[in-house]
């Protein structure tokens, strides 16, 4: 895990991403989080967006515990927190239910399970999919709320 650099101290949007280890997020993401008091104090990320995504072994490995830690992070830094907005996928024991978007049902971040095969064929695609499509709403996202800033600057 690395700190942000220069050029990337004033992002739109932060997606936050960290394998659940025990239960919750990994040593190196803790770190990051415990390394960003000085964003904290100085309020750097306030009203930015943030989402999260996170990948374990298991179809829950206690992802949730993981991804609420992210939210809470993001919240206490003051951050605008960015859902799945899907639907759960439809959901079965097959293999052609890991083709499904959001098959894990999660609705505050994107999870994916990753068994220990090649990782050409893991996460499974449903699991792939559904972080792009989270990809592309906090892009989405942070389009709008740019624009609404310049529209707020233009009428001040």
């Amino acid at each position: 895990m690395r700190a942000l650099s220069d050029d990337e101290q004033d992002p739109d949007a932060l997606i936050f991403g960290s394998p659940t280890y025990m239960g919750s997020v990994s040593a190196p993401m803790k770190a990051f989080i415990d390394g960003s008091t000085a964003a904290f104090f100085a309020k750097a990320w306030k009203d930015k967006l943030a989402a999260a995504f996170t990948v374990s072994g298991s179809p829950s490995g206690d992802k949730l515990h993981t991804l609420t830690t992210l939210a809470i992070f993001a919240a206490q830094h003051g951050m605008l927190w960015i859902g799945t907005g899907q639907n759960p996928g439809n959901n079965d024991d097959t293999d052609a239910g890991t083709d499904n978007e959001n098959r894990l049902g999660s609705f505050i971040g994107a999870m994916a399970q990753a068994a220990n095969d090649s990782p050409d064929v893991t996460p499974k695609a449903g699991d792939r999919a559904t972080a792009h499509s989270l990809g592309e709403r906090v892009a989405r996202a942070a389009a709008r709320w740019r624009h609404g800033a310049r529209e707020a600057e233009i009428a001040a």
